[in-house]
């Protein structure tokens, strides 16, 4: 009896070792197959096969011409380039390196700027009247009879120019991103372009960049080289200083090449902004950076430009009265998430006050809800 007994446990052991073989050998074989298919879907041919870019790269002509005179490779590698790569020529009036400027960039675009893009510019100028404040647009051309854009000109210290992308990025670090990537397929490419840009302006002619949602209450020019934390544990990149080819900028243009990644969106922004500081500082907590371990670089707390933060936006279009803190230089809207929320002129929201007091040229041509 002792013996069939054993026979029949040994047998049942060997099957349910067979079943669990196979189960991992299922396992083993889906999961081969879904990163496989992970791998296709994230190849430049399958992206460029199965979907329509959210952006068109402008110039796209301009990645296929020469690197060098000793070999037929364009920019992107590919071999039998087609000519000869442009000379640099300056897209807009070249900022002397000792002026103090400020960057404003438009990249969904459009002609002109809407009014509270507009606001945003206006008060910039006029809180800092001895900063020239320019912003580059990046649609096909500039509606100079838009009324936001004809009020901007009426200020000196305001510069308006309209740039070529391809243009603009062909001799540049970022070139080999804009020309061969697909960055433009991605869900945030706008958002992504946006952080190319800023980095690479800031990284060619210094100075401060600014959101197009930021209403300054404050003047900004006795701050230099900064970063701003939008709360303990992240940085923001909607404001910030750089001294030109100041280690920091370069760093962050090295980081954008390195690791960009289309599918997250604050990864190229924010997030590397924080990557960036925890390496220049060596110190991945956010309070300890500061100016002595930052080697002279500042990192200004939230509520200087961030004194609301994002998940309350909605306080921003209530009618209700806030009390700045004395720090506050500018004041981040969140247009992301506000964009939709109604302004009206003859009500008491907190965005209809600041309006009217920081940026009074707009404010006075706006419509009476915007």
């Amino acid at each position: 009896m002792l013996k069939p007994l054993l026979r029949c446990t040994w047998n049942r052991k060997i099957m349910r070792m067979g079943f669990l073989r196979r189960l991992l050998l299922t396992f083993t074989v889906v999961g081969i197959f879904i990163y496989t298919g992970y791998l296709v879907m994230q190849s430049d041919f399958y992206v460029r096969s199965m979907n329509h870019p959210v952006i068109y790269v402008s110039g796209a002509d301009r990645g296929r011409c020469c690197v060098s005179i000793h070999n037929s490779f364009d920019i992107c590698g590919r071999p039998d380039c087609l000519w000869k790569c442009p000379l640099f020529e300056p897209q807009f009036p070249l900022p002397r390196r000792d002026q103090e400027k400020a960057f404003f960039h438009e990249t969904s675009g459009v002609r002109a700027l809407d009014f509270r893009q507009a606001c945003s510019v206006e008060s910039l100028a006029i809180v800092n009247p001895h900063l020239t404040v320019i912003l580059l647009m990046s649609g096909k051309d500039i509606d100079w009879n838009s009324t936001t854009m004809k009020t901007l000109g009426n200020y000196e210290n305001i510069k308006i120019y309209n740039i070529n992308l391809g243009d603009y990025f062909i001799h540049s670090p970022f070139r080999q991103w804009y020309f061969c990537s697909t960055w433009n397929y991605g869900s945030f490419a706008v958002s992504h372009l946006s952080d190319a840009l800023r980095f690479l302006t800031l990284y060619n002619y210094g100075g401060y960049y600014f959101d197009l949602d930021i209403i300054m209450v404050q003047p900004v020019t006795h701050y230099r080289n900064f970063i701003v934390a939008e709360n303990e544990k992240n940085l923001a990149a909607g404001a910030l200083h750089v001294d030109y080819l100041h280690p920091v900028i370069r760093m962050a243009v090295e980081e954008f090449r390195e690791t960009y990644r289309k599918d997250i969106w604050g990864h190229n922004g924010p997030l590397l902004l924080t990557r960036v500081m925890t390496k220049w500082c060596l110190t991945e907590n956010i309070a300890e950076m500061n100016s002595d371990s930052c080697y002279g670089f500042k990192i200004l707390p939230p509520k200087t430009f961030y004194p609301i933060e994002w998940p309350k936006w909605l306080r921003y279009f209530l009618e209700q009265d806030i009390t700045w803190d004395n720090d506050t230089i500018g004041i981040h809207v969140w247009n992301q998430k506000s964009a939709g929320q109604a302004v009206s002129k003859t009500s008491e929201q907190v965005y209809t006050k600041l309006a009217r007091f920081q940026c009074p040229s707009i404010f006075a041509m706006a419509p009476d809800v915007f």
